[in-house]
């Protein structure tokens, strides 16, 4: 599962230090043509403001790798801390398989 969860916390990195095109190149093609890499920074600034600041990534956990309504080529839920002085929130990420890789079919911002 290391893959699984190095894919998650890329995709928490590349947010944090503002490069929303390399989180966006993560994404599903399906994921990417519902959410631009620019909405993604949106939501991922929201988040990071209403939490006092994100101060650092925690270490990405798989919490799921089977649930109900878990699409075709989807393998893990992995949920990736974000770390902040006043309290801490979560990006959540669904990871699929992509040709011979992986790649984020879903993104939840904020503890589960």
């Amino acid at each position: 599962m290391s893959e699984v969860t190095n894919i998650a916390a890329a995709f928490a990195r590349a947010i944090h230090a503002g490069d929303a095109d390399a989180a966006h190149a993560m994404l599903s093609d399906d994921c990417g043509r519902t959410m631009s890499a620019s909405e993604l920074a949106d939501e991922y600034n929201v988040l990071a403001e209403d939490m006092g600041g994100v101060t650092g990534i925690g270490d990405a956990t798989v919490i799921l790798e089977d649930w109900p309504g878990k699409a075709d080529g989807d393998c893990a839920m992995v949920y990736v801390p974000l770390e902040g002085d006043v309290f801490s929130e979560a990006v959540t990420v669904t990871v699929a398989v992509s040709g011979d890789g992986f790649c984020i079919s879903g993104v939840e911002w904020g503890r589960p």
